[in-house]
């Protein structure tokens, strides 16, 4: 089975024979779109290479012109996609584990496929496929220079007031080399961890999830650094720590990004952000644009609503006017640059800041939301003065002094909760009422 971006396990639900036929299928829509050229790229992955030819292969046979980007940032692929007004594709299963893989496919604007497209792709993959005529292929040629673009872009973005002193930990992933390369282009000295690719992951988890990074954690302290960053497999989505090795709540950098290195506008920012930073961001002139977990749904809120900004609560930041996607090393880069203009440490900023009194669980769980989720609906609304369902596996409810979000991940069934208070029923408490409802 595939799920969102045609991921799935190599050799199981995704195989070189499907990216093939799926290439032959993404090709027809482009070229019926009258796009004849797409430019492909992919991550460190083991697999990534042999499904990419596979891909681009069908691709080709479809009739269109490929150009081989070889491996890069998802955001480098997705501006070089906004740039040049060409569609694009990133093999990728981003955070996912290494067995995992699969295809992100990107509209000349960099808007990657939304589900009904999708859709309509995976169910053309169980049907007969007719493949142009021999004489109607397209070509496979390598395009260089889209790295050195794309670091050209991020320096000319961002704004520094002075230098840092900054660990990166790419966890083996594709923001090697680019996030480096950016950030001494920008005067600040960088040392980095786990900087080989590495498409086993074998020195951590794709995932930048706090408890994978202890490394990164000591590597700051030991470096007498001022920032330490992580980033996931495909670069797409950030995680720091403070100069005393304390991971910081990706809803704190939200806020510091938009002090110094966005200009006030409409933000699309995820329903999952903290209370405190919606007001704050608020306060600074952004217009909140609420938004559902789903790269694809918040660009087309950025489309609508011509925003300046995206984040989402896991660490998932978009800079439009490089691309409709989150881009890691874009945060990095606009991140580090916002903290020079503080000049005080990080954990003095953050600790300025309003505490954000949230707790975020992930429980394994192989029960389906739906069959719990009129319930849990009922009973936050006897507690909750608004509450939205948000999607079939998605619930949110919000008062005064508190707010709720469950729902369930698409991937791997996980329940993944969110309590933020500031009254009386502390977010414990909270989280333990909504666990009795839905788990039993």
């Amino acid at each position: 089975m595939l799920l969102y971006c045609f991921r799935g396990i190599v050799g199981e639900g995704l195989t070189p024979e499907m990216m093939a036929k799926l290439g032959g299928i993404a090709a027809r829509h482009f070229i019926d779109e009258g796009h004849t050229q797409i430019c492909t790229a992919g991550d460190y992955r083991v697999s990534t290479p042999g499904l990419r030819a596979a891909l681009m292969g069908g691709l080709a046979s479809g009739g269109m012109t490929v150009h081989d980007c070889g491996a890069l940032p998802s955001g480098a692929i997705a501006a070089w996609t906004k740039h040049t007004g060409m569609p694009g594709c990133m093999v990728t299963a981003s955070h996912n584990p290494p067995e995992w893989n699969g295809v992100q496919f990107m509209e000349p604007d960099s808007h990657i496929w939304w589900p009904e497209l999708e859709d309509a792709a995976k169910a053309s993959l169980a049907e007969p496929f007719a493949w142009p005529a021999w004489d109607q292929g397209g070509q496979i040629e390598p395009l260089d220079g889209i790295l050195d673009a794309y670091i050209d872009w991020l320096v000319a973005m961002a704004t520094p007031a002075g230098t840092l002193k900054v660990v990166l930990d790419p966890g083996g992933g594709v923001a090697i080399p680019a996030a480096k390369i950016a950030l001494e282009r920008l005067g600040m000295e960088v040392h980095s961890i786990n900087d080989e690719p590495d498409g086993h992951f074998k020195t951590r988890p794709s995932e930048p999830r706090e408890e994978y990074l202890k490394d990164l954690q000591r590597a700051v302290v030991e470096n007498g650094a001022d920032i330490g960053i992580a980033f996931d497999g495909d670069a797409d989505r950030i995680v720091t720590f403070d100069e005393k090795g304390n991971y910081v709540l990706p809803d704190y950098t939200i806020e510091l990004l938009c002090r110094t290195q966005r200009e006030p506008g409409p933000a699309v920012i995820n329903v999952g952000v903290s209370l405190h930073t919606m007001a704050a961001i608020e306060e600074m002139g952004f217009e909140i644009i609420p938004c559902r977990w789903g790269q694809t749904f918040i660009a087309q809120l950025i489309k609508d609503n011509n925003a300046v900004f995206s984040a989402e609560p896991d660490g998932h930041f978009g800079f439009p006017e490089l691309s409709l996607r989150g881009d890691a090393v874009a945060s990095a880069v606009l991140l580090t640059s916002a903290l020079t203009h503080e000049q005080r440490s990080y954990s003095e900023v953050i600790g300025d800041m309003p505490a954000i009194n949230i707790i975020n669980d992930r429980v394994e769980w192989d029960g389906d939301f739906i069959n719990c989720a009129d319930e849990l609906q009922a009973w936050l609304g006897e507690h909750f003065d608004d509450v939205q369902r948000l999607h079939d596996r998605l619930i949110m409810a919000i008062r005064a002094d508190a707010k709720l979000i469950a729902r369930q991940s698409p991937f791997d069934s996980t329940l993944r909760l969110s309590a933020e208070s500031y009254g009386d029923v502390p977010p414990e408490e909270w989280l333990t009422s909504i666990k009795k409802i839905v788990l039993g």
